[in-house]
């Protein structure tokens, strides 16, 4: 069984050590990255660093386990054991996601694949029969069509190549330093290159200039090789142990100096003074002048939760264009002294994406801790629908949804809220948004996915959305008894979905529910009389007098006269406007 998205996107965990009373604590992982002074050592080591890594991601493709890498690179590379073990165990994490990418990408192909060739087949047929028919409407850019239908057959041909290629292979495939810059030495003149020397020195340093230990509280320093102590004010110092290869340079240790302050130190300190792990990277960075930077991975005091279902849930509906917000009361109705809010999708570079998404999230954050409360999210899953996107009919929605910012939103969601306390729930996102134009949008004056976010957040609470009583008694006739199970969603509000978009009623006209609920009926009965006229056995004036009789129809139930009773009953529960 997978784990939950929340398992996924928490940082969140159970600490390795017990307490007296034999129980773990929970502990919150935080990051801390701070810029550090330049040393020749961290250029060396780096660019060899990587070199062992990519060796070692070699071994594990040919069957080494970690033990074994950490083991025998300590005498191959003439490396200290914590920098083995840092190395293993780095290698060990590319190593599972290159697997992971593997199946994603294997997924992803069957994917496009089965959605391919079942275009390709309703192609063929509209095709077949336009050929059937040759009209100068149907014949016209046919033979563009059909050279598009040749097209596509291949490349889904090719797909289906590709995706045997990846289940068969037993070695996993990546370029380090990406692979623009190493096709780069093909094209040199193209690239900028004078000489294929001047791409190799870019190509060496793009695969270098990082390199990583991974922490260890019961030692000084909470690292082995890369020791952090607290000097002054906000000053730490970083105290390398040097690979015993480089100890003739640099002699046994390399001290640097970094600047961390505000909450960032005192998350430090506590690890620091609490025997925390520290795990260290450091790399360089390209877009800032090449200068070096250090991030540090460790644990603080997990915040306890503030949030609490007693004092009503905040809803979060994330649709193409906006993310709607609503508070919601214990009760389960709105907050009238706050509307609510609707933030547009961000839009711009993917740094201004990301800033505008964190922008928001601190909006929502700060509602949630005025009133104290969760929030409640929908658990969305687009990965089958991007990989489907390139064969559905709308380059409106494949636009929208290659480009959405789901994942994003909510892992940055979740980061903060346990920063915060706050608790986060992911709910079910099937049919809040016909329940919400339903039950909420009139009722309140909300917009659709204001009145999605709130059935989110009376879902989170607890509550059961039951189909109103007028639609029930309006359209009972048109039910079937399997319908009324579970308060609907048996199959009840899957019934008035299917028949709002058969009969292509739009989100404005459901304010008017009355109007809509006498449109239903009629073009229900109107549906239906065709139906059963078109069922009619052949009748003579000597045995029936010029009177047919109805067919019973299977799916109502109910013989027309019984239904036009029915509805003429059941329309004087509907008020009509004027």
């Amino acid at each position: 069984m997978g784990k939950s998205l929340l398992s996924e996107l928490t940082h969140r965990s159970y600490s390795k050590i017990k307490t007296q009373s034999g129980t773990r604590t929970l502990q919150l992982r935080v990051g801390i990255e701070a810029r550090i002074d330049y040393h020749p050592f961290l250029d060396d080591w780096g660019d060899r660093y990587q070199s062992i890594m990519r060796t070692a991601l070699n071994a594990l493709q040919n069957g080494q386990s970690e033990n074994d890498i950490e083991k025998s690179f300590q005498s191959r590379f003439d490396i200290d054991w914590a920098w083995a073990d840092s190395v293993a165990s780095d290698a060990k994490g590319r190593f599972d996601q290159l697997t992971t990418a593997r199946a994603l990408r294997i997924k992803a192909l069957d994917d496009d694949i089965n959605a391919g060739w079942k275009s390709v087949a309703s192609t063929i047929e509209l095709m077949s029969q336009q050929l059937a028919n040759p009209t100068l409407l149907n014949m016209k850019g046919f033979a563009k069509r059909l050279m598009g239908l040749e097209s596509k057959v291949n490349r889904l041909e090719l797909k289906g190549v590709e995706k045997e290629e990846l289940k068969k292979a037993t070695r996993l495939h990546i370029c380090f330093g990406s692979a623009k810059l190493f096709n780069a030495q093909y094209h040199l003149e193209e690239n900028g290159y004078s000489s294929h020397y001047e791409w190799r020195v870019d190509w060496e340093k793009k695969r270098g200039g990082n390199f990583y230990s991974v922490g260890k509280g019961s030692v000084s320093g909470n690292n082995p090789v890369a020791k952090i102590f607290y000097i002054s004010d906000d000053i730490f110092n970083i105290v390398f142990t040097v690979p015993r290869y480089l100890r003739g340079d640099y002699g046994d240790t390399v001290s640097l100096e970094f600047e961390v302050s505000g909450q960032r130190k005192h998350n430090l300190l506590y690890a620091l003074e609490s025997g925390k792990p520290v795990t260290v990277q450091c790399f360089r960075r390209e877009h800032k002048q090449d200068k070096w930077y250090i991030h540090l991975t460790t644990y603080v005091q997990d915040v306890p939760t503030v949030s609490s279902r007693n004092n009503g849930c905040i809803g979060i509906d994330l649709n193409a264009e906006t993310i709607d917000v609503i508070y919601i009361k214990r009760d389960g109705n709105p907050e009238r002294c706050r509307n609510a809010i609707s933030f547009p999708i961000p839009t711009g570079t993917t740094g201004q994406k990301e800033a505008q998404l964190r922008d928001i999230v601190c909006e929502i954050i700060k509602l949630a801790e005025i009133y104290q409360c969760p929030i409640a999210c929908e658990n969305l899953d687009f990965s089958t629908k991007k990989n489907q996107l390139r064969h559905s009919g709308s380059k409106e929605y494949n636009r929208i949804l290659s480009g959405f910012i789901y994942d994003k939103f909510r892992s940055y969601l979740v980061v903060r809220a346990e920063k915060y306390g706050i608790l986060i729930l992911f709910k079910s996102p099937f049919m809040t948004s016909i329940i919400g134009m339903i039950k909420y949008m009139g009722k309140y004056g909300l917009n659709s996915g204001s009145s999605a976010a709130m059935v989110i957040a009376r879902r989170a609470m607890g509550f059961r959305e039951y189909i109103p009583q007028q639609w029930l008694k309006t359209l009972t006739a048109f039910f079937r008894p399997e319908d009324w199970h579970d308060a609907g969603f048996a199959g009840g509000w899957r019934r008035i979905s299917a028949w709002l978009k058969k009969f292509c009623i739009r989100r404005p006209q459901l304010f008017e529910l009355d109007i809509v609920l006498r449109f239903l009926l009629d073009s229900l009965v109107s549906e239906s009389q065709k139906k059963t006229h078109g069922a009619r056995k052949p009748g003579g004036r000597d045995k029936s007098a010029g009177r047919r009789k109805g067919k019973v129809n299977p799916t109502v139930g109910q013989v027309p006269l019984e239904r036009e009773q029915a509805r003429a009953t059941n329309i004087g529960a509907v008020t009509v406007a004027p």
